[in-house]
């Protein structure tokens, strides 16, 4: 510890000598794929990287140099595994550790007092992580002793407030508080009052000032609320809201006003998107690496306390349901008066846009096993790729009391299939290339499947719904099947493709969920 305490003492004097190391010292800290192992174990010079990052911070805060700010949040997330011994390195003595969190926990207070936005978005993850505390057979519980730790971090944060600080806190989260809470007051309504609903609700909500921010864009300024926009979106059991803001760019022109769309939810742990969604963005990277062209779209979540979250609307879509209250025709149908006839340059493009998402998803989807895929959870964007949203259910669970009604691995229903196999019976040029990509993008997947599976372990104990049943690891490592050949593994997923194509239970799904909810098939 003597010479970490030396490294900080230097950076306490002379901090901006080394923001231009602040990158290179970021690489020194735990990257994901450590902080994400069952059980990490983290070295000296690990523990040093991350107090002089974090040290830096306090000292100097507004850096530009987001990826510190990251680093030290994802550190904080590990603090549940910190109660094994193993965590820790041999030298080290429980004396040392207590110095090593007193000084780690201290510099984030100096931080969280130095920025309001860094104190904030602190708060925001903190509150994320909060859920009911649960003690099996009276034993010591570490999600117990975690939520304690993040219950004591965010009052120290609070407490530490400047007069002014703390009227900006009380505005910011008060005013978000009462947008997200409109979900939960939905639920007991009638389907068709709840756009009436969500207005009256909107309506009683006054901007208490001009330095609020969307919290899943701190840059961005709310200027007011479009009463008029708020729609309640499907879901299998909730009511998530989408409503959108005019908001300017913190460092723009002020009179330069945009629209832009959240989603809030109440009921669901938007914890599991996250998760969903790390995976999806772990896959994006594969691909890339390899030199994959599969498109995926990992938009931004942020949970902002037990059972809330507010979601990034992704831009330029619109969902399949929308696409189907304005047309009778098919995705084949849709995708002509869009893009022109089948065979020109830009109808062409768009069903390759579709398909190389398509793949992408199907890849994703066979690993990540997301259900309720109705056709408001699809979205298409305005070049033709599908982006898939909303992953209340993974792994395990389903809707119906987890009736597992979508037992294809993924959804490819007839109109998706009229797009990417015009032959109709498997032999077209196109669909070929989807089974091509699908199997590309399973076996780059199957390389990394140790690091995708750590992605999710680590949140194998956090009581997410998706690991309440069965053996979710166990069975997604069977996804992955690594006793096979990759000869054997391109034939399993040219089967799955093969099955999902126009399975009964898709078309019955969304056939289900037009009846009972409305959703356009």
């Amino acid at each position: 510890m003597e010479r970490l305490n030396e490294l900080c003492d230097i950076i306490e004097q002379n901090p901006k000598q080394f923001l231009d190391k602040l990158p290179w010292i970021c690489q020194q800290c735990p990257q994901s794929k450590l902080l994400r192992a069952e059980s990490p174990r983290f070295s000296q010079s690990h523990l040093n990287a991350i107090l002089a990052v974090t040290r830096i911070l306090s000292k100097i805060v507004d850096t530009t140099d987001e990826n510190a700010k990251f680093v030290v949040l994802d550190f904080l997330q590990t603090v549940p595994k910190s109660f094994h011994r193993s965590f820790w390195p041999y030298s080290l003595s429980l004396e040392s550790i207590s110095a090593f969190y007193c000084s780690f926990l201290g510099y984030l207070l100096r931080a969280a007092q130095r920025s309001d936005i860094f104190a904030h978005t602190l708060i925001w993850h903190l509150q994320g992580e909060s859920v009911e505390e649960i003690v099996k057979d009276g034993a010591f519980d570490k999600n117990a002793s975690f939520q304690e730790i993040l219950s004591d971090v965010r009052q120290h944060i609070v407490d530490g407030f400047t007069p002014k600080a703390l009227n900006f806190f009380s505005r910011e989260f008060d005013f978000f508080e009462k947008v997200t809470s409109i979900s939960g007051a939905l639920l007991p309504l009638p389907k068709e009052e709840r756009v009436a609903g969500i207005r009256r609700e909107l309506e009683k909500i006054k901007m208490q000032g001009e330095d609020l921010y969307l919290p899943t864009a701190p840059n961005k300024l709310v200027r007011v609320i479009q009463v008029d926009s708020g729609i309640p979106l499907q879901s299998a059991a909730k009511v998530p809201i989408m409503i959108t803001f005019n908001v300017v760019d913190l460092d723009g022109d002020h009179n330069d006003v945009k629209p832009q769309a959240c989603i809030f939810k109440v009921g669901d742990d938007c914890r599991q998107d996250v998760l969903a969604l790390q995976v999806i963005s772990l896959l994006g990277d594969i691909f890339q690496a390899v030199g994959l062209n599969l498109y995926l779209f990992p938009y931004g979540v942020l949970p902002t306390g037990a059972g809330k979250g507010i979601i990034e609307v992704v831009p330029n879509t619109r969902s399949r349901s929308q696409m189907g209250e304005t047309t009778d025709g098919g995705l084949y149908e849709i995708f002509q008066q869009n893009y022109g006839l089948v065979g020109s340059t830009t109808f062409e493009t768009a069903r390759a846009n579709f398909l190389i998402s398509s793949a992408g998803y199907a890849v994703a989807s066979l690993l990540l096993q997301p259900k309720d895929r109705h056709n408001g959870n699809l979205l298409f964007d305005d070049v033709g790729r599908l982006v898939h949203i909303d992953f209340g259910f993974i792994l395990e669970t389903s809707p119906g009391g987890n009736m597992r009604f979508e037992n294809a691995h993924f959804k490819l229903s007839h109109e998706m299939t009229q797009l990417l196999d015009p032959s109709g019976v498997m032999k077209s040029k196109t669909w070929h290339q989807f089974v091509s990509l699908c199997v590309k993008g399973y076996l780059a997947a199957r390389r990394y499947m140790d690091e995708i599976i750590s992605t999710v372990q680590m949140m194998l104990e956090s009581g997410l719904p998706c690991f309440s049943r069965g053996d979710p690891i166990g069975n997604l490592r069977k996804r992955f099947h690594p006793e096979m050949s990759e000869r054997e593994a391109a034939l399993f997923m040219i089967n799955v493709c093969t099955d999902a194509y126009n399975k009964w239970t898709t078309a019955g799904y969304d056939l289900i969920q037009y009846l009972q909810q409305g959703v356009e098939k």
